[in-house]
């Protein structure tokens, strides 16, 4: 193993108080980011059926801010659990936790307390039934937790009901295919929105029930704008940074136990669905492009714990290069100049 590749593994991949330190990093960049930015304007207004009810005790920046610091701790935290708890990359490592802070904590956006978070923090959770329920062969029982907590990130960002139908492609990868998981599936969801129905008819408000059913239809696609130079070498780097992290984990986990492999699978055919969601859903909402930068985190985590390539080392730090630019040019005079 090359001295490139001990170093990586030693100090960050295995190092023991790396996670402290990229905590206190990470938290510095999103302070000193709050500092001279604040928060940006949003201008998605999402159809939801709680998260309308609990904005308004984020409505003061400091709050916010510190909410959705908060939050990205925990989804975090929730990557590193998952891993943790059912082994997948056969080792002691901390990049599942650091990558997401890290990822999470480049642009002022990610300073917002929104309900992205909140419905990104169910459906990680939803992934810990849907690994417990591998090679079980009576299942439904999984699949029933897996779609209550789905239905709840619903409730909260209801774009998130789309991942109930990719959902049954990773419990087929797990199990293969079982009448009574899918219909115990759709059991978990009808109870949560026959509830949420409840509460309307008493109302007598069945047309806001509806409501965010309609936001489905309305389909935006994204507009050319006139980028600078700085921002189309950016977005170029940002699509080649998601298709080298799916290639050269496919690469990786092809080798790997069988657990690992299913479940990375699942992972990219998450990513490329998410991906293309957000391209028809561009104008409409942010949220799958932020479940998809969680996602990747966990490619990548994956894939630099198991690399023993130094080529790739030198990879992930210019790339960490890179993303401190990205950083960087929101608050830096420099970039003005470069574009």
């Amino acid at each position: 193993m090359h001295s490139v590749v001990k170093a990586f593994r030693a100090n960050i991949v295995e190092g023991r108080f790396t996670s402290l330190i990229v905590s206190v990093f990470v938290i510095v960049m999103r302070i000193m980011l709050f500092a001279n930015k604040g928060l940006p304007e949003l201008s998605f207004q999402n159809s939801n059926y709680l998260w309308q009810h609990l904005s308004f005790f984020f409505s003061k920046p400091e709050i916010s801010f510190t909410a959705s610091t908060f939050s990205v701790f925990i989804i975090a935290w929730i990557n590193n659990t998952i891993n943790n708890r059912f082994s997948l990359f056969r080792t002691r490592s901390n990049l599942p936790f650091i990558y997401p802070l890290f990822f999470l904590s480049l642009h002022p956006y990610f300073l917002i307390m929104t309900s992205d978070y909140i419905a990104i923090i169910f459906i990680l959770l939803s992934f810990f039934p849907l690994l417990k329920s591998y090679q079980k062969p009576d299942s439904y029982l999984y699949s029933f937790r897996s779609s209550i907590l789905i239905a709840t990130a619903s409730l909260f960002q209801f774009f998130a009901i789309i991942l109930i139908p990719l959902m049954w492609r990773g419990e087929r990868t797990m199990r293969g295919p079982q009448i009574r998981s899918l219909l115990s599936s759709l059991f978990g969801v009808l109870l949560v929105y026959i509830s949420v129905f409840s509460i309307y008819f008493i109302l007598d408000d069945i047309t806001g029930f509806l409501l965010p059913f309609n936001s489905l239809l309305n389909i935006s696609l994204p507009e050319i704008p006139s980028y600078t130079i700085f921002e189309l070498v950016m977005a170029l780097f940002i699509l080649m940074f998601f298709v080298l992290n799916m290639v050269f984990s496919i690469n990786t986990y092809g080798r790997d136990k069988v657990l690992t492999l299913n479940f990375m699978r699942f992972i990219v055919f998450l990513l490329i669905f998410l991906l293309l969601l957000q391209m028809v859903y561009w104008g409409k909402t942010l949220f799958f492009l932020v479940l998809s930068i969680t996602l990747i985190s966990y490619l990548s985590a994956y894939f630099y714990t198991r690399n023993n390539s130094r080529n790739h080392i030198y990879l992930v730090y210019f790339m960490f290069l890179i993303m401190i630019m990205i950083y960087l040019s929101h608050y830096s005079a420099l970039f003005d100049i470069i574009s």
